[in-house]
């Protein structure tokens, strides 16, 4: 625990992913991540032998029955990208990213190196792979309405309130030059992982599920905070 390791992806699949480290003394450093479906160094090769938890703002799974349009965890927290029971058909909103990430979540199940929060045979001790979403946890930590966070408001707001949970960044940001939106939403990731392996967190969704005939996890948790 003392020296555990939380990363936060904001999936991207068209541009590299904003990618935040996040050390057990709350300091934030940022990198990128260029999509690979089979997950190929989606963890930095020096925190490979770490004890770390990964926090990924992507869908993990498809709905679990064939009349849902979405994820019980997408319904109750708002989620923008919905998965319905079957891979959503390319010209519907966030088609790709929703697949994508599907995808990604089953290859990193399937390797046998992530423990994915929630499926039968992943203690939870052992866990070091959760789906997040941070559009949902902004406004819980908000506390009022929050603007757009492409908008300089929205981007100064929410880099306020990881400074006041503690998250410190490096001499090279601040409210002149802030992260950006992409950067904050991976730092929101790290900061849920943190939260959770300390216990701190809560999940909403049902339980994950291995469907081996699609090659695909089913419904799945969401980790957001209490």
């Amino acid at each position: 625990m003392t020296n555990a390791i939380f990363i936060g992806l904001d999936l991207s699949i068209k541009s590299p992913s904003a990618r935040a480290i996040l050390n057990s003394k709350l300091v934030c450093v940022f990198d990128e991540w260029e999509y690979c479906v089979t997950g190929a160094s989606i963890i930095p090769p020096n925190i490979l032998d770490a004890d770390y938890v990964l926090a990924i703002d992507g869908p993990q799974g498809l709905a679990g029955n064939p009349n849902d349009k979405m994820r019980e965890c997408e319904r109750r927290l708002g989620a923008a990208g919905k998965s319905p029971y079957v891979f959503p058909q390319s010209n519907r909103p966030f088609a790709g990213f929703v697949s994508a990430s599907i995808r990604l979540f089953y290859s990193l199940y399937k390797s046998g190196d992530f423990h994915l929060y929630g499926i039968a045979e992943t203690n939870i001790s052992d866990t070091n792979l959760i789906e997040v979403y941070p559009g949902a946890t902004w406004r819980k930590l908000a506390k009022e309405p929050i603007p757009k966070k492409r908008s300089l408001p929205g981007r100064q707001k929410r880099y306020q309130i990881l400074l006041n949970c503690g998250v410190h960044f490096g001499a090279s940001f601040s409210y002149v030059n802030l992260p950006t939106h992409d950067q904050l939403d991976a730092a929101l990731a790290a900061y849920i992982a943190y939260l959770f392996r300390h216990n701190k967190t809560e999940s909403k969704g049902r339980e994950p599920s291995d469907d081996a005939d699609k090659d695909v996890l089913r419904e799945g948790f969401i980790i957001h905070l209490p």
